[in-house]
């Protein structure tokens, strides 16, 4: 096997002239939910060839082989490497190559924007029934260890087919909880959330993906704090929100 990928490579080296201008991936790196660090070189697809990896957060450091490979379809396709706690704030160094040939592709990654929180989770609603008007209220924790985060909820008012159900997106919300104005407990309501690092503790390029969505449905009265609406991979879910959009449409 290893002399098949040896032959090949040459053979790619050959298709790529005689100066051997073999062009090796480039790898970007993402810091998942501020737990690992995966690297990956697949902007071009699933490679030819496997590659070694190696990674060091200083020059006073030893460059370390990948602890563990991401393999797809029989390929090393990137890297997953241990997370610690303030490491984002320290250049990544990288190191990749080949295991039959001398050419190889260092890069230096700056890390602290390049973070992707997992969704939040435990999202539930909670009715403040007032003497004049009531409030609904949405709650939901972190997924990731930090409590520095900052929360985006998107909601939508259905009323009908016929009716306005377009998503509104609210401004970053520092903190776990919402309501939306303009509530009434006899209307349908829709609730997404998603989450990333502030520009307090360096902001991220990316927000996490939006939460699984909860309802709240006209036809539940719930007599206690912290009710949980249906839940949406539930059939039923689906076809009371259908069945009240028509009634209320």
């Amino acid at each position: 096997m290893a002399e098949m990928q040896a032959a090949a490579l040459v053979m790619a080296l050959m298709l790529n002239g005689a100066n051997g201008d073999f062009s090796i991936p480039n790898v970007s790196c993402l810091i998942i939910n501020l737990e690992y660090i995966n690297c990956m070189w697949v902007e071009q697809g699933i490679p030819e060839f496997n590659y070694t990896f190696h990674s060091r957060h200083s020059q006073r450091e030893a460059y370390r082989e990948c602890p563990v490979y991401l393999v797809r379809d029989g390929r090393a396709v990137g890297c997953r490497l241990l997370y610690e706690k303030g490491i984002k704030f320290r250049r990544l160094r990288t190191r990749l190559t080949t295991n039959s040939s001398s050419s190889e592709r260092q890069q230096e990654i700056d890390l602290q924007d390049l973070v992707k929180l997992d969704p939040p989770q435990g999202l539930y609603l909670e009715l403040e029934e007032g003497t004049h008007n009531s409030l609904l209220w949405l709650h939901w924790r972190p997924s990731c260890p930090s409590a520095c985060v900052e929360s985006q909820v998107r909601y939508r008012h259905i009323r009908g087919l016929r009716g306005d159900d377009q998503w509104k997106v609210t401004l970053p919300i520092m903190g776990y909880s919402f309501t939306p104005p303009f509530f009434s407990p006899g209307e349908l309501f829709e609730f997404q959330v998603r989450m990333r690092v502030p520009d307090s503790c360096s902001q991220s390029k990316y927000w996490s993906d939006w939460s699984t969505p909860v309802a709240w449905l006209p036809t539940q009265h719930p007599n206690r704090a912290g009710f949980h609406p249906l839940k949406p991979w539930s059939t039923v879910y689906w076809l009371v929100l259908a069945v009240l959009s028509i009634l209320i449409g």
